[in-house]
This record gives structure tokens, sequence and C-alpha cells, in this order.
């Protein structure tokens, strides 16, 4: 019988965690990033039961800055709810003055990471900002998406906003979480600005 030889080369190894983390629900990734003040954050690691609220933003997308308040918003009520929030700007090409400027004019308090090589990007298949992601860690660092999806119902669509936000679907999803709930609709359709992935 054949048997198949293990690869020993990092690329190799890479290309077997991809296939595994496709493979099953849960996924691992110890993608680290610092904030805006240096400290360094491992959004994707976690202890059983851990509650991590990750949004994929940009300084220039409008919906997404358009929703500014409201995340900030759920930021802290799920600071409050014992969770982690994280905002992430998919941008590449982002200097730390510009990030910093972004967080004081929308008066953003929470850790903000900039993904410059898409390490989270690739990890949580995001496709447009804003994008939010609630995930709670089964423990090993092992994860399962709660919901993906829309913060709130600002815009019905691009181009269409509404006067006020009626539905908040990201803070509802972090309450249901926090509370060990089910929630009702786990994916909401996206639109924004597409992030334009590294090649």
């Amino acid at each position: 019988m054949a048997r198949l030889k293990a690869p020993t080369d990092m690329a190799g190894l890479r290309t077997i965690a991809v296939l595994l983390c496709v493979l099953i629900s849960s996924c691992t990734a110890p993608a680290k990033l610092p904030d805006t003040d240096g400290a360094v954050h491992a959004p994707l690691s976690g202890s059983n039961g851990d509650l991590v609220v990750i949004v994929f933003s940009s300084t220039d997308c409008p919906i997404a800055n358009a929703m500014a308040p409201d995340i900030q918003r759920t930021s802290t009520e799920t600071h409050a709810l014992g969770g982690r929030f994280y905002l992430v700007h998919a941008r590449r090409d982002l200097t730390p003055d510009a990030v910093q400027n972004h967080a004081k004019q929308y008066a953003l308090t929470m850790p903000i990471l900039v993904d410059q090589h898409h390490a989270l990007v690739q990890s949580l298949d995001a496709t447009v900002t804003p994008e939010a992601l609630v995930l709670q860690f089964d423990g090993d660092d092992s994860y399962e998406i709660l919901y993906r999806g829309t913060v709130n119902n600002l815009y019905s669509s691009v181009g269409n906003r509404r006067k006020s936000i009626s539905e908040h679907h990201l803070r509802d999803a972090v309450r249901t979480a926090a509370s060990d709930g089910v929630i009702i609709v786990p994916r909401r359709d996206l639109f924004g600005c597409y992030i334009e992935r590294e090649r």
C-alpha cells in the first residue's frame, strides 16, 4: 500500500493547515497584530467560553463610518459583558497617524488593528467593510463563528440609507451569545466597501 509522505517544508505544512481549517467548522489561527498604542493582540486566540467580536472596517468607507457610533456603543457593551472587541482596518496602506486621526474623529476607544498582510481577512474570509463577526472559543484557540453579517440596518443596500437605525444586528447577537442563547439569524447579507485581497 502506498504511503503519503509528510511534507517537511513550511509551504507544505501551511497548505495542510489551510485544508484542515476548511474541513472543520472551527479554525485555529495565531495571528497577532499591534494596536495603535503598540500593544499586541491575538484576536483569534482564546480560552474556553471566550467571546470575541471583530468588525472589519476602513477609514474611507462611508458605510462603515456612518456606523461608527453604533460600533463604539457595541464595543462598550461587549466589554461590559466580559468579551473582547476589535476594530480591524483591512487596508494595507494606512499609516499609524491616519488610524489615530480616524479613531479620534469618530471617538473610537476599542483596540484598533491594521491588518496590513490580511492575516485576519483571510483567516475569517472577510469580504467587505463593515463586516461583523461574533466568535466563541471552545478552548485550545479553536472557535465557532456565531454571527457574521451587518452591524445594523442603517443601510438597506449600498446608497440607500435609512433615517435612523431600527435593528441592531451585531449588538443583539453579542447579547444573545453572552447569555448562552441561540442567535436566530446567525448570518446576514453583507454590503459595503469591498476588501481588495492581497495577492
